[in-house]
């Protein structure tokens, strides 16, 4: 899947494990969370659906954090899980490397074919219409946390103007628009957002925000 499946799958599964726990969801945190392991596409030497998607890599990467943040960190360990538990399935992934190289998943499906595409179009659409319905929309414009974005935004733009990989990474022509879309998020909370407000009043949210992180750990 291309980064706009991965938000979607990253949201809907962190969405179902927050509500019913009553975890407070920080929407910066849970879509970076979604695409850290494409971080292999800005490394050369590193096989992408390698290294970065294995389980074993992402429960090295998490534990300490669940161990710290008990509960609050498990909507962002599972919306990173989903990245190569469910995503990526599609196409294969190296789902326990480095115990094994072996690709895990439905190898025999393009991940640029019309199903692929046609369900990453889906899952955008529902995802995005509980962003609205639930305004965590608005949660990623208002986040403190805004430079993480740059993560997303990169694994966003990266496929639209074929950067990285080569060409068979480009992204399908039917997800310009959801990916347009998701840029003009993100670069709203990065640069016009944060010309608006002065230096102080987002040094205090900041601050607030950590408070409230410190009374869910507690918690």
């Amino acid at each position: 899947m291309f980064a706009i499946g991965h938000f979607a799958l990253g949201y809907l599964t962190g969405k179902a494990i927050a509500k019913p726990l009553h975890i407070p969801l920080n929407m910066t945190l849970l879509l970076t969370a979604s695409v850290i392991p494409d971080v292999d596409l800005l490394l050369r030497f590193v096989h992408h659906r390698g290294p970065t998607h294995s389980l074993i890599t992402i429960a090295v990467l998490m534990i300490p954090f669940l161990l710290y943040y008990r509960k609050a960190a498990l909507p962002y360990a599972v919306a990173l899980a989903s990245h190569s538990m469910i995503g990526d399935l599609i196409g294969g992934t190296q789902l326990l490397w480095p115990l094994s190289t072996r690709f895990y998943g439905a190898l025999d499906i393009d991940v640029k074919g019309s199903f692929t595409v046609t369900l990453e179009l889906i899952l955008f659409i529902i995802s995005l219409a509980l962003m609205l319905k639930t305004r965590d929309l608005k949660r990623i414009t208002t986040s403190n946390y805004r430079t993480l974005l740059l993560l997303p935004l990169g694994a966003t733009i990266g496929p639209l103007l074929s950067v990285g990989r080569g060409p068979e990474y480009a992204l399908p022509t039917p997800l310009i628009i959801p990916s347009l879309f998701y840029i003009a998020i993100f670069t709203y909370t990065l640069v016009i957002d944060p010309s608006k407000k002065s230096a102080s009043e987002i040094k205090k949210r900041e601050t607030e925000e950590l408070t409230q992180a410190i009374d869910e750990m507690k918690n």
